[in-house]
């Protein structure tokens, strides 16, 4: 929970000046153990004598030192994706990314940090600049996490601009991908981005009971509150259009109450106005009638 409020109440600029400082701190830190390596090998090999093998124990130790910190400073960059995750502001998001283009200059980095921001873009429901970001990046060589995000990324933008083919095209491309790993581990996170995309487009073609079943199936899994509240808007549209109106209203309000400045939100308002609109009208409860999202 401490970890998740880290960055609440707190501007895009104050972000990135309190992870800056602890980028500085760290890396200073790597610096000193490498100096004091330099000269410890250097007064090894001068006035001590030592061979190879002591060179290379010692080059040894220095790894073994300086993994943890690395890995710290790994940890500390994703701890950002907490503020869309979690807190569920992609639109902070999207200017602390960009932000973060100034302090990291190597190649690697700017391309995390670009599909970073162009997840902030996408659940901002900017979804042509998010596209007009992700499309270029496909030419880098990417982790398999980073190629699965840029997948969706592209796959969600395309459906939601309803250009089906595109979408179907992006689908394709993950199946390929999927099918060419052998670690278990991957291929679990592969398959579960195929379900991802064969519930959104049973979702568009109306397919609701299949995306019903297959939702209900994931959501126990989920623990980012972004899940949470993206689940609950299309789970409204499917109780909305098998006449479920009442745990449509709970579900949109939950959205409403907790989706921060996600696209969805600006939906689930309106879909619940019109809800309370034809609940006035007619007197009876929440009205009847789909909602498209």
């Amino acid at each position: 929970m401490k970890a998740a409020m880290q960055y609440q109440n707190k501007t895009p600029e104050e972000i990135v000046c309190q992870y800056k400082m602890r980028l500085r701190t760290k890396q200073g830190l790597l610096i000193l153990i490498l100096l004091l390596y330099i000269i410890i090998n250097i007064k090894g090999i001068w006035w001590s004598d030592d061979g190879m093998a002591d060179v290379l124990l010692k080059l040894f130790i220095l790894i073994v030192i300086t993994f943890p910190i690395n890995v710290w400073i790994s940890g500390d960059f994703m701890s950002l994706n907490l503020i869309l995750n979690q807190d569920c502001d992609p639109v902070t998001y999207v200017r602390v990314m960009r932000l973060l283009e100034k302090v990291h200059k190597r190649k690697r980095s700017a391309v995390a940090i670009r599909i970073n921001e162009a997840s902030g873009l996408m659940w901002s429901g900017q979804f042509s600049d998010a596209l007009a970001l992700a499309e270029p990046l496909r030419k880098y060589k990417l982790s398999v996490n980073y190629q699965i995000s840029l997948l969706n990324i592209r796959f969600n933008c395309y459906r939601k601009m309803e250009d089906l083919e595109r979408a179907m095209q992006v689908k394709h491309e993950a199946e390929v991908l999927v099918s060419s790993f052998t670690k278990a581990s991957l291929q679990r996170t592969g398959q579960e981005l195929l379900n991802v995309m064969d519930a959104s487009l049973a979702l568009w073609r109306g397919d609701h009971e299949t995306y019903r079943r297959m939702e209900e199936a994931r959501s126990a899994r989920y623990t980012a509150k972004l899940q949470k509240v993206v689940s609950a808007v299309c789970l409204a549209d499917v109780d909305i259009a098998c006449g479920e109106l009442k745990n449509a209203g709970i579900h949109l309000e939950y959205a409403i109450q907790e989706g921060g400045t996600l696209y969805v939100v600006e939906d689930a308002r309106r879909m619940l106005a019109e809800l309370t609109q034809k609940e006035r009208m007619k007197g009876t409860g929440y009205g009847e009638g789909t909602v498209k999202i």
